[in-house]
């Protein structure tokens, strides 16, 4: 991390590190083993998923944790509606509490099932550009809410990193992220910003994965070293162990814990024992995942790529 600050125009308050330039010197040996979001890779464009990134799920577990709540508040609430003597003022604030509350847990239950199950980014090799399939996140229940696909000239793109910090109320959380930088033309002036990968406890695998997509665009996918393509498919199993990936029995979760370094063990060990909180969030990934809509790039990008997943194996 430089001592200096962000290089970009104007700087975001999460900054952590500018990632090397586009035309930087590649590495000699990127280590594939980290760049775990791969969707597919040819010789016309690169796909990334964007999934874990979007911690689904876990709006569907709030939305009906409160609502059980209101349920198993609900007869003292009732009682004293019915019990004299009566208060207008209470009962009006009652009310409105209740139906606000109700209202706005089936609002983001409804936002974590509507979802697009992935938000892709495109690295287009070809024609030189960044595609990226996004979708209005915000939590205002008033606010418009569709799919865009930006797109973005790879001339113009940068990266950074990014940390975010602080306490939950039970332990010390630190993630980062690896963010795109769109730039004005021949400037670090920023016009966007796009999160590629976020909520990683460390750096390692973000900078190798700036590394890949920086060789991939340069040179193609012949000199890229071999990858894991991302597992497709929803299971109730890869759902369940979302949040809790180190206990995951299967192949996944063991190239997982083959990945984990001295900092990832003592993390784990401090979140394992939450697992009573993991389990019904996965279960509620789960659903989540099955209601939302599969993400569909517009037709003209599908016929103009020329798909060879061959490198990625």
């Amino acid at each position: 991390m430089g001592s200096s600050g962000s290089r970009f125009n104007a700087p975001t308050p999460y900054w952590f590190e500018d990632l090397p330039v586009r035309t930087a010197r590649l590495e000699e040996n990127p280590d594939a083993d980290l760049v775990q979001d791969v969707i597919e890779v040819g010789e016309s464009h690169l796909d990334i998923s964007r999934t874990s990134t979007v911690l689904r799920g876990g709006l569907l577990f709030l939305g009906l944790l409160v609502l059980l709540m209101l349920c198993w508040f609900a007869p003292h609430t009732l009682n004293i509606f019915l019990t004299p003597p009566r208060s207008a003022v209470v009962i009006g604030i009652l009310t409105v509490l209740n139906v606000s509350l109700v209202g706005y847990s089936l609002f983001v239950i409804w936002l974590d099932c509507h979802i697009p199950r992935d938000l892709p980014v495109r690295f287009d090799r070809g024609a030189g550009k960044l595609h990226v399939y996004d979708y209005s996140l915000s939590l205002n229940p008033f606010a418009r809410r569709r799919v865009e696909v930006k797109q973005f000239d790879w001339s113009d793109v940068e990266a950074e990193l990014t940390k975010q910090a602080g306490y939950n109320g039970k332990a010390y959380m630190i993630r980062y992220a690896l963010v795109l930088v769109i730039c004005k033309p021949g400037s670090n002036e920023v016009l966007d910003r796009v999160t590629l990968k976020g909520n990683d406890i460390t750096i390692k695998g973000l900078q190798a994965m700036w590394s890949y997509v920086r060789r991939y665009m340069a040179e193609g996918p012949a000199n890229l070293p071999p990858v894991q393509a991302l597992a497709h498919g929803i299971s109730l199993r890869r759902s369940l162990f979302t949040y809790m990936p180190y206990f995951d029995p299967s192949e996944e979760g063991s190239r997982y814990r083959s990945r984990m370094q001295a900092i990832d063990v003592v993390l784990v060990f401090f979140m394992m024992w939450f697992f009573w909180l993991w389990l019904p969030m996965g279960l509620c990934h789960y659903i989540a995942m099955r209601l939302a809509p599969e993400p569909r790039w517009p037709d003209a990008m599908a016929e103009r790529a020329t798909v060879s997943p061959s490198a990625a194996k």
